[in-house]
């Protein structure tokens, strides 16, 4: 039992987003609201939450075409190991 909480542990932590959610983006209860909604108004106005996000979506994109690439790249030395294999039994 301890060894499934350990994975569900593992799972959750790496699924995690490293950008933390803004608390005035948060809404786990209908009671909570904003404190200062000036200031929000002031930093959804100066366009604060655009430029967070689109750097966000780019990390995002970046890790994507990494992931890509890795992929590629384990498929394409799979195919030469097996070539190579297949050309070393030709010769016995």
């Amino acid at each position: 039992m301890e060894i499934h909480e350990m994975l569900q542990y593992l799972k959750t932590r790496l699924r995690r987003s490293p950008v933390r959610v803004d608390a005035m983006l948060r809404r786990h209860e209908e009671k909570e609201g904003v404190k200062n909604a000036q200031f929000v108004s002031f930093l959804q106005q100066s366009g604060f939450r655009k430029r967070a996000l689109a750097r966000h979506d780019k990390t995002k994109r970046f890790k994507k075409l990494v992931a890509i690439a890795a992929i590629w790249s384990f498929l394409i030395a799979c195919g030469w190991i097996a070539y190579e294999s297949a050309e070393a039994l030709e010769l016995f």
